[in-house]
C-alpha cells in the first residue's frame, strides 16, 4: 500500500512538472524513488555478526538522486521543484528549476496554487542527512544499467542529528563519529524489454554499511526503484 501510495504521488508531481520528456537518450535530471531494506547482519549474535539475514519486517527509505548533464550524480537531502521567468527573442518564457538551497526560493516562482498563490512542489528524505548546511552528497560511479553508485556520508561528533547526543543530558553533550558507506548497483537486466523504457525507471541493489554506531559495523541490504521525474540537468540554476 506504501510503495502504491509513493508512486501515485510520482506520478502526479510527473505531470505537473512536464509536459514531456525529450526522449534525449540520457540519464540527466531528477530522480526519485524507494530503498526496500529487507536484510541486516545480527549484530547481537554470538556465532555469526557477517552474515545478512532477512528481517521480519521491511524497512522503507525515500531516496532522491539528481543526474547533471556530464552524468554526475548527487544524493539528495531535500529538492523544491520551481520555475524561472526569462526573455527570449523578446518573448517571455518560463522554465521549471530544480532548488537545492532554500535561500535561493524567493528568486523564483512556483509552480502550482495553493490557496490563490504558486508554491514550489518539495521533496525531501528523511533517510540521509550530511553535513550541517549542506543538502548534496556526491556519488561517484556510473549511473548507468549494470553499475554502481557509491559514497560515505560522515557524521560528525557535534553533529546536531547524532544520536550519542542529547540536548539537555550533561553526559551525553559529544556524539560518535558515525560513517555511513553506501551503494547503488542498479541491475544490467531491466524489466522492461524497451531499450527507452530503462530512460525512465530503474531498479537495483542498495547495500550500506554503518560503523560508529554499534561496536561492529552494521550492514543492511534492500532493493531499490526509481523513476526520473524531471530532465532539468542543473541545480539552484
Amino acid at each position: 500500500m506504501k510503495k502504491n501510495m509513493i508512486y501515485t504521488i510520482l506520478f502526479i508531481v510527473f505531470i505537473l512538472t512536464n509536459s514531456s520528456l525529450t526522449f534525449a537518450g540520457t540519464y540527466q535530471g531528477l530522480w526519485v524513488g524507494q530503498i526496500e531494506l529487507n536484510k541486516v547482519n545480527e549484530a547481537a549474535s554470538k556465532t555469526n555478526t557477517v552474515t545478512l539475514q532477512p528481517v521480519k519486517h521491511v524497512f522503507d527509505m525515500t531516496v532522491l538522486l539528481h543526474v547533471d548533464e556530464s552524468g554526475k550524480v548527487k544524493l539528495l537531502k531535500e529538492v523544491t521543484m520551481m520555475q524561472k521567468n526569462y526573455s527570449e527573442n523578446g518573448e517571455n518564457m518560463t522554465r521549471r528549476v530544480l532548488i537545492t538551497n532554500d535561500a535561493l526560493l524567493p528568486n523564483y516562482d512556483g509552480i502550482v496554487r495553493r490557496d490563490g498563490k504558486l508554491t514550489g512542489i518539495r521533496l525531501g528524505s528523511l533517510a540521509f542527512d550530511f553535513e550541517t548546511n549542506q543538502n548534496e552528497l556526491a556519488l561517484a560511479g556510473s549511473f548507468s544499467a549494470g553499475n554502481s553508485l557509491n559514497g560515505s556520508i560522515v557524521m560528525a561528533e557535534n553533529h546536531p542529528s547524532n544520536p550519542f547526543r542529547h540536548y539537555y543530558h550533561p553526559d551525553h553533550q559529544q556524539g560518535k563519529r558515525i560513517i555511513r558507506d553506501i551503494s547503488f548497483t542498479i541491475n544490467a537486466s531491466q524489466e522492461s524489454n524497451d531499450p527507452e523504457e530503462s530512460q525512465f525507471s530503474l531498479v537495483g541493489v542498495y547495500n550500506e554499511t554503518i560503523t560508529g554506531l554499534h561496536k561492529i559495523p552494521l550492514k543492511i541490504n534492500g532493493l531499490f526503484s526509481i523513476q526520473r521525474i524531471s530532465e532539468v540537468g542543473k541545480l539552484n540554476e
